[in-house]
């Protein structure tokens, strides 16, 4: 059974991971500018692009799938 993490709990879980040595600086920075954005939208996660959500998946199943 798959279970089914919205991109905000993605989001909020990779930020976790800022800072330490399980991402490459420019998965830090991208990380850094997205939970910026995330945040100034009010936690709205449709002002991403499809890249920008691709993205964020990439890195979060590569951390906690």
């Amino acid at each position: 059974m798959t279970r089914l993490v919205s991109i905000g709990t993605m989001i909020e879980q990779i930020d976790g991971l800022r800072d330490t040595t399980g991402l490459t600086e420019w998965e830090q920075g991208f990380v850094t500018s997205i939970l910026q954005r995330y945040l100034l939208a009010n936690k709205d996660t449709q002002t991403l692009s499809g890249k920008q959500v691709e993205v964020i998946e990439r890195i979060y199943r590569k951390h906690f799938s």
